[in-house]
């Protein structure tokens, strides 16, 4: 292929202008690799050439190519029994001892709504028929508005369910001819919302926040920005729970404390100004 470094930042520049997606926020090796196979796809060898070809539809692939969407129930198990028994299970009952019966939880890159759905079925297996009497929040959020649209529609194939054994899974879900759809009871649990991690703001505040397998694909400055933004929207002690092959960069590792380092969930780490301690008297 006939690939030059000034042919790339045009075709980057190009696409911010005509999308808005600025490709500039991930590693430029992602993006190179996502761009090859567009380009074997449409039978050329120069980012010039690709750039001609850029109609509606081109850019409907292309944007699907560039975006991370891949996901599945329950992906990575182990990481959300940890979740459950580390961090579910005791909030609960701290909540539950207090009168506080919320909870707020935010899947940030949730592609699909496999992740989101998973953690609403495993609040839905903790609580029972006791879930009546909270007010769950879970908040899926992605930049990719297709994706979106079928986590709304809840209707998943067998692709999403590879390797996952999560107990009493199948009763959650209506066979269909397109495939399995989610049960109404754990589909309403979550809304679903566009967001740019990058160039938007927090929507809002939650006790736990789950951005996995996304930040690896970003630079660091990047990856800093977003960390700084998700402590900011961490309630009191909330809890941070990054993919398997994410480490927390050196400029924000103080701002939080490792629950459990195998499968990378932490802790918040609380300011000197949020502790509410009496003063004393002098």
């Amino acid at each position: 292929m006939h690939l030059t470094n000034s042919d790339f930042q045009a075709l980057i520049q190009k696409v911010h202008r005509d999308t808005g997606l600025d490709l500039t926020q991930y590693k430029p090796t992602f993006v190179q690799r996502r761009l090859a196979s567009r380009l074997r796809a449409k039978g050329v060898s120069s980012y010039r050439a690709y750039m001609r070809l850029l109609d509606e539809d081109e850019y409907r692939s292309l944007l699907d190519t560039l975006t991370i969407n891949l996901t599945s129930f329950f992906r990575d198990t182990s990481t959300f029994l940890a979740l459950r028994d580390e961090v579910l299970r005791p909030l609960l009952r701290k909540r539950e001892k207090t009168g506080t019966r919320r909870l707020d939880i935010w899947s940030a890159g949730c592609a699909s709504g496999e992740e989101p759905y998973s953690v609403a079925i495993m609040i839905h297996q903790l609580l029972g028929r006791q879930l009546h009497g909270w007010r769950i929040r879970i908040l899926g959020t992605d930049i990719d508005r297709r994706k979106l649209q079928q986590a709304r529609l809840a209707v998943y194939n067998s692709f999403s369910f590879r390797g996952t054994d999560w107990p009493h899974l199948d009763r959650y879900f209506t066979k269909t001819s397109t495939g399995k759809q989610l049960n109404p009871h754990i589909k309403q649990l979550v809304q679903f919302r566009q967001h740019d991690l990058i160039a938007d703001r927090p929507p809002g505040r939650f006790d736990i926040i789950l951005c996995r397998n996304v930040l690896i694909y970003l630079k660091r400055g990047q990856q800093t920005q977003i960390l700084n933004k998700f402590y900011q929207a961490l309630s009191g002690e909330g809890v941070l729970v990054l993919g398997k092959t994410e480490i927390l960069p050196t400029e924000v590792s103080s701002l939080f404390q490792p629950i459990n380092t195998r499968e990378h969930i932490h802790r918040k780490r609380l300011e000197r100004h949020e502790f509410h301690s009496p003063s004393k008297k002098e």
